[in-house]
């Protein structure tokens, strides 16, 4: 048993020698193999970090809320019937405050309803025009994340009476008071004084939707006096299950309950949609995975290549060394010590294209994610993570194999004699 180490360790140097002794043949025969990991893996690694952006970005947004609503999310694709949707009416609060009456607070923690209009707001002789308005029912920030940083959130009697008053997103408050706290100022939101009651934490870009940061948040009943639901596309009834509440279950009995107050008979479609956060992240995770095999697909070209001249210098390599060969088999040296001399030579020689490959995909990814960032948001992290670095290893190591398997091969087979007669 330590015999055969010794020999596996003796090989081990001899391969290494071989490779050092030929540090430009050598870096050459890797240029194939740098190429491929480099396609493989810099693709792998972009589409799985962008992917985890994403899904960490909508996830935020409530893997246990269901979003009721006229636009349905899992049929987006080239055959999106839009102009039958369009028609629909959207949700309004008279049903989102019977699906709060119905609904067990068993399986639903928290009922929001919220539409969007946008209007100009103006304080300080400044005026931002078409300024987005969420205008919220008083359990929103239970349903969606609304960080406060200056201020306060709604009281529910606030709420209840559409009282005049707002949060701002951070940007908005920057712009219309710039020397100091927006909180407690009137602003005329429309053709309405309002009260800032608060400031939301600065968000930054973000990678979906809206930042809160562009953005102002009043009660809905205030928003009623403003503007109308029904001009709004995407009026909302947000409903958060419980966490051990399946989610399917709960958006069957949303839906029965959505036609039941929509009064629609047995035969009719449905003229609302019950969405998920699952069905955006799986679509998602379908289309990167066609990226992933379209990268795959041209990586594995560029490995071929490589592993053609990984193997053409091995062959080389045999035939300079056959002497040496010829020596070490008259030496007692075994048809196994000699393959695997010649296949760690070839694994050696792809696992340095393959690292090199590697630093080049993990430089890249940081200089797109610093454009990524400045962008797109801090939302995005575009880094090299370790599954994609042991792909890369893996497959410089197999192509290394197969490359080097029948230069290793016709090494081992040389008869002695022949060899050490070789000029």
């Amino acid at each position: 048993m330590k015999s055969g180490w010794r020999l596996f360790l003796e090989s081990v140097r001899m391969s290494t020698d071989a490779v050092k002794r030929n540090k430009l043949r050598s870096l050459l025969s890797v240029l194939g193999i740098t190429i491929g990991i480099f396609c493989i893996v810099s693709v792998y690694a972009l589409v799985h970090s962008l992917e985890l952006s994403l899904n960490n970005r909508f996830s935020k947004m409530g893997t246990q809320v269901l979003f009721v609503q006229k636009w349905p999310w899992d049929d987006m694709g080239n055959d999106y019937p839009w102009w039958k949707f369009l028609k629909r009416p959207v949700s309004s609060i008279q049903e989102a405050e019977f699906l709060e009456r119905k609904l067990s607070k068993q399986r639903v923690s928290n009922l929001a309803y919220v539409f969007q209009s946008n209007l100009n707001v103006a304080a300080n002789k400044q005026v931002l025009n078409n300024i987005s308005i969420k205008f919220v029912s008083h359990a929103f920030d239970k349903v969606q994340d609304v960080s406060v940083a200056e201020g306060r959130y709604f009281t529910e009697q606030e709420s209840n009476a559409g009282r005049n008053v707002c949060l701002l997103g951070y940007t908005i408050a920057h712009n219309l008071f710039p020397d100091g706290s927006a909180t407690g100022n009137v602003i005329r939101l429309g053709n309405q004084m309002v009260t800032v009651i608060g400031v939301c934490e600065q968000q930054g870009s973000s990678i979906v939707g809206q930042s809160n940061d562009d953005i102002v948040i009043a009660p809905v009943k205030l928003g009623l006096n403003l503007a109308s639901y029904r001009n709004s596309e995407d009026a909302q009834i947000l409903v958060r299950a419980q966490d051990n509440v399946d989610l399917d279950e709960l958006r069957f009995e949303i839906n029965r309950l959505m036609r039941q107050v929509r009064k629609l008979p047995p035969h009719a479609e449905d003229d609302f949609a019950v969405n998920k956060m699952s069905m955006i992240t799986d679509a998602i995770s379908g289309l990167f995975g066609q990226i992933q095999k379209i990268g795959l697909i041209i990586g594995a070209f560029a490995m071929i290549v490589g592993s053609f001249g990984v193997a053409n210098i091995m062959f080389v390599s045999v035939k300079e060394r056959t002497r040496e060969i010829g020596i070490q088999k008259a030496l007692g040296a075994t048809n196994g010590f000699i393959r695997a001399q010649f296949l760690l030579e070839s694994v050696w020689l792809s696992i340095a294209g393959g690292a090199i490959g590697l630093l080049l995909v993990a430089g890249l990814l940081k200089i797109l994610d610093a454009f990524a960032k400045s962008g797109m948001g801090a939302d995005v992290v575009l880094a090299l993570n370790l599954e994609d670095a042991l792909l890369g290893v893996i497959t410089s190591i197999v192509v290394g194999l197969v490359a080097g398997f029948l230069p290793a091969q016709t090494a081992a087979k040389l008869s002695p004699v022949e060899a050490i007669r070789s000029n």
